[in-house]
């Protein structure tokens, strides 16, 4: 199981005088590379159920190095058991790129494509191994419909997988 750790930040006055704590200064900004902007729609958490299914799942994803990656922590809980994993995304001379783990011992590297709303992440080609197609397309700013695909070696086409829709939620 999954343990969330939280760290509480506690400062203490020296002090008796109820004088008003300094406000902390802003969070900084980051900002992120430029050839990461198709995928700003993307960026926050998301959070999403199928009853049929009887699972749920959510997502993040943040930049991190100084906004030279973005990092995707993903979860989903259902039938199958526990699934979690961990996605860094980053510009490359290619094109952008991601690399992905999981907690069944997956390694998949993709390539990363983006065309208004619709971000499609699609494998490597390696020989006699399946192919692997993630897709998300944005409904409006606060939904979020995924696509994951398999395609079989020899097979002509993607076989749809698992997917659903998510929803946009605050931290």
């Amino acid at each position: 199981m999954l343990r969330k750790l939280s760290f509480i930040a506690v400062a203490a006055c020296a002090s008796t005088s109820q004088a008003p704590a300094p406000a902390s200064p802003p969070a900084p900004v980051v900002h992120t590379d430029p050839a990461f902007d198709p995928l700003r729609g993307l960026l926050g958490s998301w959070q999403g159920s199928d009853p049929d299914q009887h699972s749920s799942g959510a997502f993040t994803l943040e930049p991190d190095l100084g906004g030279k990656a973005l990092v995707r922590r993903s979860t989903n809980d259902g039938p199958r058991g526990h699934h979690e994993d961990l996605m860094i995304v980053f510009a490359s001379p290619a094109g952008l790129r991601a690399s992905y783990w999981d907690n069944e011992g997956h390694a998949i590297e993709y390539a990363v494509t983006a065309s208004g709303d619709h971000i499609e992440l699609l494998s490597d080609d390696v020989p006699n191994q399946p192919r692997f197609k993630l897709s998300y397309d944005l409904h409006g700013s606060d939904e979020l419909a995924i696509d994951f695909a398999i395609e079989m070696p020899g097979a002509a086409e993607f076989q749809h997988y698992t997917g659903g829709t998510v929803k946009r939620v605050a931290r």
